[in-house]
């Protein structure tokens, strides 16, 4: 178990500072908090769906383990990935991770931005047009924007939810970091008259203004307005692989857990049938379909080049993994700790969903 540098942590960040005024974004609650040093990191608990149209509530509870299992795997296999510990706040357990841009000047700008600036009938708030966010547009946002030299990124990216079964690779799921010179130069000048740090507010001022420069009588002139701020973006590098949680049968109850280990041939249905979030041509398919279409697409030497992480793979690295999850939290938090069964299931869908792909790829 030494051979592999599995350092998973607990951080008690009850007396961390919340910075209220920042909105995170993404589907799940997350707060942005400040450690005693100033450095800002982003907390984010299990999602909670209230009950709603007859269905009860559900309560994932063990989803925040996602981001921490996915972080260490990806980092086993050489991936760049963002990391995730164990944290409290608030009197709440979850997942806590460093803020990905270093400096005030930059910014994390999520591909949805690039995305709906191009074509505006796909609205990310109106599930109506989820059938607009295909690989399609993808590749047409990534050449218009003059961004294609970074498809090993997205391809990486592709592959390894496919192993980790992510559902919720949504258009706010995957990031470029830059810089906007002009923006920049605006806050230099606002910043002798602003109070403190005000000007920290610039990320989500820009990403409140990408958002609503599109509306939905789809006003060409907004389309050009948004894609000219854009275009005057720097974009420096990709953000490294972030939320994570929504995959490994986070949705499972203990019943459904306990029949897929007792069936093999449940499991392997349920392996197929894992659909991934980015469509293709207005469809939503399996990872593995989607992986076909782009290994019988113009980009199989990418994929094939992108998937040389896949070498790295260890057979007991995801094992070790959980058994290194056990004793992470204090003892008033055991009742987080992963149960058995279920750790059992993500030991087998994590290995044969690895083995799918590679003999995908490999064929």
């Amino acid at each position: 178990m030494s051979q592999f540098n599995i350092d998973i942590k607990f951080i008690d960040a009850s007396n961390w500072q919340e910075l209220t005024w920042y909105n995170s974004g993404g589907t799940r609650a997350k707060k942005v908090l400040q450690d005693p040093n100033g450095n800002e990191y982003y907390f984010k608990r299990s999602e909670k769906k209230p009950a709603k149209d007859g269905k009860p509530e559900k309560h994932y509870k063990y989803e925040f383990w996602n981001e921490i299992i996915a972080y260490q795997l990806g980092k086993g296999l050489g991936l760049d990935i963002l990391r995730y510990d164990v944290a409290i706040f608030d009197g709440e357990i979850g997942c806590i991770s460093p803020k990905m841009t270093i400096t005030d000047e930059e910014q994390l700008l999520d591909i949805g931005r690039f995305m709906t600036a191009l074509n505006p009938n796909f609205l990310p708030e109106d599930n109506a047009t989820r059938t607009e966010y295909t690989f399609q547009l993808l590749e047409q946002t990534l050449d218009y924007f003059k961004i294609s030299k970074y498809w090993e990124f997205i391809f990486q990216t592709i592959l390894f939810d496919a192993i980790i079964s992510n559902t919720d690779r949504h258009q706010e799921n995957w990031a470029f970091i830059g810089k906007n010179t002009i923006v920049t130069k605006s806050l230099k000048v606002l910043e002798k008259e602003l109070i403190g740090k005000a000007y920290e507010k610039l990320n989500w001022i820009l990403k409140w203004l990408h958002r609503n420069l599109i509306n939905k009588e789809k006003n060409e002139f907004n389309k050009e307005a948004q894609q000219a701020i854009l275009e005057t973006i720097n974009i420096s590098k990709t953000a490294p692989i972030f939320d994570s949680g929504s995959s490994m049968a986070r949705e499972l109850t203990d019943d459904r857990i306990n029949l897929l280990l007792a069936n093999e041939n449940e499991l392997k249905k349920y392996i197929e049938n894992g659909k991934a979030e980015l469509h293709w041509k207005g469809k939503k398919i399996s990872h593995y379909n989607l992986i076909e279409e782009l290994l019988n697409s113009s980009y199989l030497g990418e994929v094939a080049n992108a998937s040389k992480f896949l070498q790295h793979w260890q057979n007991d690295l995801i094992s070790t993994i959980l058994a290194s999850t056990e004793n992470v939290v204090p003892v008033e938090w055991k009742d987080y700790c992963i149960p058995d069964n279920r750790k059992a299931l993500i030991i087998k869908l994590i290995t044969l969903r690895f083995y799918r792909l590679n003999k995908l790829i490999n064929d």
